[in-house]
């Protein structure tokens, strides 16, 4: 680790933040606050933060709509929709959506989780049962699926538990995820052109690692193809090398548990960290004042590429 790495809060706690994207055409960081059912707006150069409040049930990723201003792709429960913010800039709430998608309505404790999209602008969305833990109780009730220009869903892996950390190699040959609840960071051989996944194998057991109870959660890769996840519990980023299988690089962070990644800036050379107030003790978060913060990390020497926004057809 350099001498210049840098950790630094950027933003107020929430209770439960996750899936951060960056908005190069803004140069803002969206994420959301997942139970309070809010998306989140960080806009470094002012300094300000802003948010949209959804009606409708637990919101867990958020990506703009491409060629839509102020118009954003988010999950709503087990609903995928689109919601326009007029004035990103200025807090609101949304009482009407309009719904691309739901899946498994047949499965009333399930909603969706991370989701991301991929570099042909298709979202890949992943749920998962009602659980707050990796040792879900009823597991594999969750899927992930995919999102295509024409608003049709496709299943891409089915017996999911907690449906997670999602990234792509540069020549789009291999696709990471996270199923938290096996303890894994994975890998699939990928046809990219027809979304067709294959050849599943681990590349990091956090079990047989010794990270054992903490859990990995969201992910990112940078430009070198090495992989950076939130290891919930550890108050740690790990950068996982997927040709070596190890850890090559740690950030510490002020608070224990830290639950996505993303790169952002100017030149997305800072990685913005969302973490969460959960699952520490009431009486240690006294001391815990940093906890639910968005976290802006620099000086790593390592950039990601360009976050893609949904593009969708309604």
């Amino acid at each position: 680790m350099t001498e210049n790495v840098k950790v630094e809060r950027v933003t107020p706690p929430v209770e439960l933040g996750e899936g951060p994207h960056w908005s190069g055409a803004e140069g803002a960081l969206y994420y959301v606050d997942i139970f309070n059912q809010n998306v989140h707006r960080y806009h470094p150069a002012s300094n300000t933060h802003s948010k949209m409040h959804i009606e409708g049930g637990p919101v867990t990723l958020v990506v703009p709509q491409m060629g839509r201003q102020n118009t954003f792709v988010v999950s709503v429960g087990r609903d995928l929709a689109v919601v326009t913010w007029d004035d990103p800039s200025k807090d609101c709430v949304v009482t009407k959506y309009t719904t691309i998608a739901s899946v498994e309505q047949e499965r009333e404790g399930n909603r969706f989780n991370d989701g991301k999209c991929d570099d042909l602008g298709r979202l890949w969305a992943g749920t998962m049962g009602n659980t707050d833990v990796p040792e879900n109780p009823r597991p594999h009730l969750g899927n992930l699926f995919l999102l295509g220009h024409d608003s049709t869903v496709a299943l891409m892996q089915d017996k999911v538990s907690i449906s997670n950390g999602l990234a792509w190699s540069a020549d789009h040959k291999t696709f990471f995820f996270i199923d938290t609840a096996a303890y894994k960071v994975e890998a699939f051989d990928c046809d990219f052109e027809n979304a067709k996944l294959s050849n599943r194998r681990t590349l990091y057991d956090y079990r047989e690692q010794g990270l054992y109870p903490h859990f990995p959660d969201g992910m990112t890769i940078d430009t070198e193809g090495l992989l950076w996840v939130a290891s919930f519990g550890t108050g740690k980023i790990h950068c996982i090398n997927p040709n070596t299988c190890r850890v090559e690089r740690e950030v510490q962070l002020p608070t224990p548990n830290p639950t996505s990644v993303c790169w952002g800036g100017p030149d997305l050379d800072e990685l913005f960290v969302t973490t969460t107030i959960k699952n520490i003790p009431q009486k240690q978060l006294i001391g815990q004042s940093d906890a639910g913060a968005v976290f802006r990390i620099t000086g790593l020497g390592a950039r990601g590429r360009p976050a893609r926004d949904c593009e969708v057809m309604l």
